[in-house]
C-alpha cells in the first residue's frame, strides 16, 4: 500500500516566521491547528528513530519552505521530511510556510532559511518565476535545492523535481468513475477545479477530460469551470459547487482535482437531499469522510508525504554520505481510495506513526531504486 494524509503536526515548534513576525491561525477547511506564519526547527531525539547517525547531532543543516500553512496537502510534504528528521539526531530541520500561498510571503522565508541551513533546502512552491535569482544564488553558493510537488523555477541549478504525474491521476480518477458509468451512457459529466491557473491542476484535468472522452465518446464534457483560486475560501468553493449543480442537476458525473472540491460536493448532496456519483483528489479529512458515508465514489491521492520524506532523505544522505542527489523527475505515483480501502487509509492518516510505518517503507523502496521513478 501506498501513502495516506492528515492534518500535518508540529512537534518542536520554535518560534515564528524566519523572516516575518510570528502569528498564530486556527486552521480551517477540515485541518488541524497550525502556526499561521510558521518556521520550525527540530533536531530529532525519538526513541523510535529508525536510522542512527555517527554525524554530530544537529550538524546536518536541511530546510523545507512550503506554500501555506491552511492545505493539508502541503502539511503533508512537510510532515513526510519531519519523520526523516525525528528518525536521524543528525539533521537539524527548519520548516517554513505563511499562512497564505504568496511568493511574496514565502521568498524571504526561502532566503532566510538558505542562509543556515547550507546542507539542503526543499521547496514547494505553486509560482516558480519570483523564486529563480533566490534559488539560483543558493545553488551556485553550493547548498543543494529539490523541488517538490511544483516545477523550480528553469535553469536555477535545481536537478531533481520530486512530483507526479498529475495527467496520470487524472486518469486515474476517470478511469475508477467510470466502473459506475455505461458504456452507452449520455448527458454531461462536469469537470470543476479551484486551480484553473495552477499547472498540476490542469494535468489532472487535462486526463480526467481525455478519458472521459475516449472511453464514453456519447457523454459531453462540461467544463473545466472554476471553483475559485486556491485561494478561495471553503464556503466560496461550496457556493461554486451548489451553483454549478443547480445549473446541471442531471449529470452523470461530477469531478475536480482540487482538494476543497470534493468536501463541497459532499456537502452539495448533503443538504440537497441528493446523491450523486462524485470523484476528487487528496486527503482533506473532509473528504476522506465523505468516502466513508457514500457521497464521494473516489478520491486519487498523490501521496504528498513521500515527497517530502524522499526529499528529505536524499538531501540527508548527500550531506552525511556524500551521496550522489539524482536528477530528473520523480513520479511518487498515487493511489486511489474508495469504499474498499477507505478505513485503512483512515487508520493510516490518523497520526505521524501509523504515516510513518506504512509511508516510510514505500519511500525507502523508492530510493533503493530510483531509475524506476525517474525521468529526464
Amino acid at each position: 500500500m501506498d501513502p495516506v494524509t492528515t492534518p500535518a503536526r508540529r512537534r518542536g515548534l520554535v518560534g515564528a516566521g524566519a523572516a516575518l513576525a510570528a502569528a498564530a491561525l486556527l486552521l480551517t477547511a477540515c485541518s488541524s491547528s497550525t502556526p499561521a506564519e510558521e518556521t520550525t526547527s527540530s533536531s530529532a531525539e525519538s526513541s523510535s528513530a529508525t536510522e542512527t547517525s555517527t554525524v554530530e547531532p544537529g550538524s546536518v543543516k536541511l530546510g523545507i519552505a512550503y506554500w501555506d500553512t491552511i492545505t493539508v496537502g502541503f502539511q503533508l510534504m512537510a510532515e513526510g521530511a519531519q519523520a526523516v528528521a525525528d528518525a536521524d539526531p543528525a539533521i537539524d530541520l527548519i520548516a517554513s510556510a505563511p499562512n497564505s500561498g504568496d511568493p511574496a510571503k514565502l521568498l524571504p522565508l526561502f532566503q532566510s532559511m538558505a542562509q543556515t541551513q547550507t546542507d539542503g533546502v526543499i521547496l514547494q512552491a505553486l509560482a516558480a518565476d519570483p523564486f529563480y535569482r533566490p534559488v539560483l544564488d543558493t545553488t551556485e553558493a553550493g547548498t543543494p535545492v529539490i523541488a517538490i510537488d511544483a516545477p523550480p523555477p528553469a535553469d536555477a541549478g535545481v536537478d531533481l523535481w520530486i512530483t507526479n504525474d498529475n495527467t496520470a491521476l487524472g486518469t486515474m480518477l476517470a478511469t475508477e468513475l467510470l466502473k459506475q458509468i455505461p458504456a452507452d451512457a449520455t448527458g454531461e459529466i462536469v469537470v470543476g477545479t479551484n486551480g484553473p491557473s495552477v499547472p498540476p491542476l490542469m494535468a489532472r484535468v487535462d486526463g480526467m477530460i481525455a478519458t472521459f472522452q475516449a472511453e464514453r465518446p456519447g457523454i459531453t464534457i462540461v467544463g473545466p469551470i472554476s471553483t475559485y483560486g486556491t485561494q478561495g475560501s471553503p464556503q466560496e468553493n461550496y457556493s461554486a459547487w451548489e451553483g454549478i449543480y443547480n445549473q446541471h442537476p442531471d449529470a452523470v458525473a461530477y469531478v475536480a482535482p482540487g482538494a476543497q472540491d470534493a468536501v463541497s460536493l459532499a456537502l452539495v448532496q448533503e443538504r440537497n437531499d441528493t446523491h450523486f456519483l462524485a470523484g476528487g483528489m487528496d486527503l482533506e479529512p473532509g473528504s476522506m469522510d465523505a468516502v466513508k458515508n457514500g457521497y464521494i465514489a473516489a478520491l486519487v491521492s498523490p501521496e504528498h508525504w513521500l515527497k517530502g520524506y524522499i526529499a528529505a532523505k536524499i538531501l540527508a544522505a548527500h550531506a552525511e554520505e556524500g551521496a550522489e542527489i539524482p536528477a530528473g523527475t520523480w513520479d511518487t505515483g498515487g493511489i486511489v481510495v474508495t469504499s474498499d480501502n477507505i478505513d485503512e487509509i483512515i487508520d493510516r492518516q490518523s497520526s505521524p506513526e501509523n504515516m510513518l510505518a506504512a509511508l516510510g517503507p514505500v519511500g525507502d523502496a523508492q530510493i533503493a531504486d530510483p531509475s524506476s521513478y525517474l525521468t529526464n
